[in-house]
């Protein structure tokens, strides 16, 4: 058995800390750790100010207490003034009375400073100076010599004076440091690692979930066995799971449409070729009818000629829908009425129950494809056809309702049928998806109008529907 290199172990352990580092739940360990010891500062500073007054204060409670022990009339033996002196830690005592200052209690082998002393005076010193000094003394060098003054607590008095050596001061400042460093480490410890488990629990840990589902449906879209967690919870992370599961739903039909798409573009590919040949003996049948005497027929032939020639567009039309290469409109000026009343004639062929009424602005022009603009119109006015062709409401007539607005053309399809089912109007523009299946229709016939209309720069929607009727409205550039 091979024991792995150190040098690899080594690489292994940083490849984890960097991994680990760079993750969500690495970020918020150290953002917790960083806002903690933060507040842990910020309690430390205003912590050792106030223990360095009260240290220097309590000193001075000491030195007076003990010159209140020398007042005239106490008889104290000079060993028990020194220990006096020793237990204040202080050299000097003065207190200043009346404008005289008097000295209570000095320390006969004290001698004079090497350095003048540094002053801290309390009896003016605002709360900023107060803090300023305990970091003076705590970074000072040593053997400094402070001189204080304050107000006298127990007898009248302008002021009480003491001189001591601040190297007492500076080592219970290192040690209080060092116990609160401890203990403020242990509160770090326990506060980051109470914090940081909360916060996996409520947000790290729902978003990695999230974070591999999408990992691997990115990786195999089309497997149905990755499912994404679903929160009830009404926050960002829970709004954005159920998204997440709802855009992978979608995305999933999506592909299941595209591969129906893709299954009829193969087959209309396949009957292209038999097609045309059916179209090219229709052709030559409406060829000879042309040439009858009769006039009707040679009107009914002229629309067989238009329809034989649509179809064949249409065909081709549904060919480069599966391959999403449909043709570039061509956009001119288009006189609507003429082009709506052509377009109509033909959609309601078959329809000979179904009535057409214009009502359409005088001169109105748009700018349009005029093929792309006949088959959206013949594809709308076929579908109010049929939705009325049975249970309709009222007078069985296709209205077809156009007017400029501003700069732009709106023309409404209206019909009297019973509506579209409100599970399809979500879904009414989406190929395959038919609102009337038992007319025998693909689902296209929407889909492909909406594509050419926004092709030409406009746009093609649902308005109304309901059981009185539904109503269609294409918006154009105006000419």
């Amino acid at each position: 058995m091979t024991l792995p290199q150190p040098s690899k172990r080594r690489a292994g352990l940083w490849g984890a800390i960097r991994a680990f580092t760079n993750s969500l739940a690495g970020r918020l360990l150290g953002l917790t750790a960083v806002i903690v010891l933060a507040i842990e500062i910020c309690v430390f500073l205003p912590a050792l100010a106030r223990f360095h007054e009260d240290w220097i204060r309590e000193r001075i409670n000491q030195a007076q207490i003990a010159a209140l022990a020398l007042e005239p009339g106490n008889d104290i033996a000079d060993a028990l003034e020194d220990q006096l002196l020793t237990n204040a830690e202080v050299q000097h005592v003065a207190l200043q009375r009346e404008g005289e200052r008097v000295l209570l209690l000095g320390d006969p082998n004290a001698g004079p400073p090497a350095v003048p002393p540094v002053t801290y005076d309390y009896t003016t010193a605002s709360a900023t100076q107060r803090f300023m000094w305990a970091y003076d003394t705590f970074f000072a060098p040593p053997a400094r010599i402070l001189r204080v003054l304050a107000k006298p607590r127990f007898e009248a008095g302008d002021f009480i004076e003491i001189v001591l050596r601040e190297a007492a001061l500076k080592r219970a400042m290192e040690a209080y440091a060092w116990n609160f460093l401890w203990a403020s480490t242990l509160i770090l410890v326990a506060v980051a690692t109470l914090i940081y488990g909360m916060l996996t629990v409520a947000f790290v840990r729902p978003m990695r979930e999230l974070t591999e589902a999408i990992e691997r449906f990115r990786d195999k879209p089309e497997d149905v066995s990755i499912a994404f967690p679903r929160s009830r919870s009404a926050d960002e992370i829970g709004r954005a799971q159920r998204a997440a599961a709802d855009m992978a739903e979608q995305v999933r039909n999506s592909m299941r449409q595209k591969d129906r798409l893709a299954a009829l573009g193969a087959a209309v590919a396949r009957i292209g070729h038999d097609l045309r040949n059916m179209l090219s003996t229709a052709q030559m049948v409406a060829d000879r009818l042309s040439k009858s005497e009769d006039p009707e027929v040679q009107r009914q032939a002229q629309r067989l000629e238009r329809t034989i020639a649509r179809a064949s567009g249409l065909a081709a039309g549904t060919l480069k829908y599966g391959r999403a290469d449909e043709k570039a409109p061509e956009l001119h000026r288009l006189d609507v009425a003429p082009a709506v009343e052509d377009a109509a004639d033909d959609g309601l062929v078959g329809f000979d129950d179904i009535a057409y009424r214009p009502e359409i602005e005088a001169g109105l022009a748009c700018i349009a494809d005029p093929e792309h603009f006949h088959r959206i119109v013949t594809n709308l006015v076929r579908n109010a056809a049929q939705a009325m062709r049975q249970d309709a409401i009222g007078s069985k007539e296709v209205i077809v309702r156009a007017a400029r607005f501003e700069t732009r053309c709106e023309i409404e399809i209206i019909d009297h049928g019973t509506g579209v089912r409100e599970n399809l109007r979500e879904r009414l523009f989406e190929p395959f998806v038919s609102a009337a299946p038992e007319a025998g229709g693909t689902g296209l016939g929407l889909a492909i109008a909406r594509e050419l209309t926004r092709a030409m720069g406009g746009e093609l929607e649902l308005t109304r529907t309901g059981a009185e009727g539904s109503t269609f409205k294409i918006t154009l550039p105006a000419a």
